[in-house]
């Protein structure tokens, strides 16, 4: 007959005895092997999808925040930390709160890290260049920077 007794009194070994078979299997023994590896592989799986459930931010800019630029065409570039979808981002370039014109973007891939826009013939004064996009995890980021232009 197969006995398997249970000690409880001696908690750090819980060690379960199968008399007639001839084995020792010991939980903590278990636990001391396994504890590490189970944790490392909970770690590294946490922060391998860190970034992928990270927001999109904006790491340049052209013109940058609170920059002058000369009148006429105007590049305007944003790069981010990580793949964004062009085709659902969007440029608005705002010159006063009456006069509201949208630089669509151009030059860029379905799939990018950034914006490429032209925004033709700007005349002198203040600008503000707001702008939203769709990171590729699904979060919509947006914001703004200012920047002036001024006659050559």
């Amino acid at each position: 007959m197969l006995r398997l007794p249970v000690y409880a009194r001696d908690l750090d070994a819980m060690t379960l005895t199968a008399e007639g078979a001839g084995f020792q299997l010991g939980l903590a023994m278990i636990l001391r092997k396994e504890l590490p590896f189970l944790l490392s592989l909970i770690l590294a799986f946490a922060l391998g999808r860190a970034p992928c459930l990270a927001h999109a931010a904006l790491i340049s800019a052209s013109p940058q925040d609170g920059a002058t630029v000369p009148s006429g065409d105007v590049v305007i570039q944003l790069r981010f930390n990580s793949r964004i979808d062009s085709k659902l981002s969007r440029l608005t370039l705002l010159k006063t709160a009456a006069d509201q014109s949208v630089v669509q973007p151009l030059e860029t891939s379905p799939v990018s890290e950034g914006l490429k826009a032209r925004a033709p013939d700007l005349r002198s004064g203040a600008y503000t260049l707001e702008w939203q996009i769709l990171s590729l995890d699904g979060h919509l980021t947006q914001g703004r920077l200012n920047f002036r232009v001024e006659r050559r």
